[in-house]
């Protein structure tokens, strides 16, 4: 099957680090893994030495901000901005429709039309998928100055698609408020095992180099929503003669003040901050800690697919995370993680050390943790389901 790939967010280039370039890569991999022919248009590529024939960028809409960055006025304009990139996609898909595509499949992000309008003008299928509640989440994390518009788009879009992917329960309930009458089917985030078998012992016990100083580890975006706050917190409850270290690997906005709670908490000497690594780095980065935590916060509608509860299963590393939304339902407490209760720092604290003085249960939950990424939640996996979707579509046509 011949399929456009759409991604009309400018914050997540294809060749990113974070999760949701990874997300991008590692699905568009795996359609083409399986034979499908894939073509994909992103709003930005990334890393210039990497090139591909068949992903194209947008081209850029030049606008000068005057403006503080913090300002209702940029913020005005950034969104004008984004909706104004409408034009460059419907411009560039009118480049690439020769191809002639089977099916439109679009990553949903803000003020982006152009893909359904495409899809509608040449007849073709189209599926949205969905990661979150955008304009909620714009809401709440950052400045929605053009509200009205970002619903308007979200409304006409998941009112029109002919199908939805969800990647929780919670965002399909979201596009259920939006648009009742919508044909949504949730499909969790995954991950390619493979990578992570292939770099050390592939069973989760420590690699013959390791040092002796037991590493607490956390990989993934330093954003309010992963409770890295309660992890310091937890930290800074162990006992210092423990020998034990926390390796944050990462990067984001939230950088600077962990950094500051570490040294208030007077543990910034055994915290190392590291930056972000790039994606082929991630496998060999998660084999080097010795344990892996994900301490997600409490939250009202916890509705993220968290890309890192698969990658720390497929590293074969003990979990330690929050018990909550899609992560309570892929963990099992006891036999491939250990789930304690969000924002108890104290249970987190207890785990760890849990962990630290028994390694042979840390080993068999991070065993079994690997086996069930491998059995259940690998790409190919989840895209039974979505293929499903696409033929359903197709054979309507």
């Amino acid at each position: 099957m011949k399929i456009l790939y759409l991604s009309f967010d400018p914050g997540i280039p294809y060749w990113g680090t974070k999760g949701a370039s990874i997300h991008i890569r590692e699905f568009t991999k795996t359609l083409k893994e399986v034979g499908h022919m894939v073509t994909t248009v992103a709003a930005r590529v990334g890393d210039s030495n990497k090139k591909a024939k068949d992903i194209f960028e947008l081209p850029k809409v030049e606008a000068d901000f005057f403006h503080q960055e913090n300002s209702k006025e940029f913020h005005l304009l950034a969104e004008s901005k984004a909706f104004a990139q409408n034009f460059g996609l419907r411009k560039l898909l009118m480049q690439v429709k020769t191809k002639k595509f089977d099916l439109v499949y679009e990553r949903y992000s803000l003020f982006g039309i152009a893909g359904l309008s495409f899809s509608k003008e040449n007849r073709l299928p189209f599926v949205l998928e969905v990661n979150s509640p955008l304009v909620e989440e714009a809401k709440t994390h950052r400045q929605l100055t053009l509200e009205p518009l970002a619903r308007a788009v979200e409304g006409y879009l998941f009112s029109n698609a002919g199908h939805l992917v969800a990647v929780s329960d919670a965002v399909k309930d979201y596009i259920g408020s939006v648009a009742p009458k919508a044909v949504v089917t949730v499909v969790p985030n995954g991950v390619d095992v493979r990578p992570f078998l292939k770099v050390g012992a592939s069973n989760g016990k420590p690699e013959k180099s390791r040092k002796e100083k037991f590493t607490v580890g956390f990989v993934g975006s330093l954003k309010p929503w992963h409770g890295l706050e309660f992890l310091l917190e937890a930290f800074r409850r162990l006992p210092e003669n423990q020998n034990i270290e926390l390796k944050i690997v990462g990067d984001g906005p939230l950088r600077s003040s962990l950094e500051k709670l570490a040294q208030k908490l007077q543990i910034q000497n055994h915290v190392a901050f590291t930056g972000s690594v790039d994606f082929e780095k991630i496998p060999k980065t998660l084999k080097t800690l010795d344990v892996l935590v994900a301490p997600y916060p409490r939250m009202d509608s916890f509705y993220f697919s968290p890309l890192k509860i698969f990658e720390y299963m497929a590293a074969g590393r003990p979990i330690v995370a929050s018990r909550i939304g899609q992560v309570a339902e892929i963990l099992e407490d006891g036999k491939n993680a250990l789930l304690v209760q969000p924002e108890n720092s104290e249970a987190l604290a207890a785990a760890l050390l849990r962990l630290k003085s028994d390694r042979k249960l840390g080993e068999l939950l991070g065993a079994q943790a690997q086996k069930v990424a491998a059995e259940k939640h690998s790409w190919k996996n989840r895209l039974k389901t979505v293929e499903a979707i696409f033929k359903s579509l197709v054979d309507k046509k």
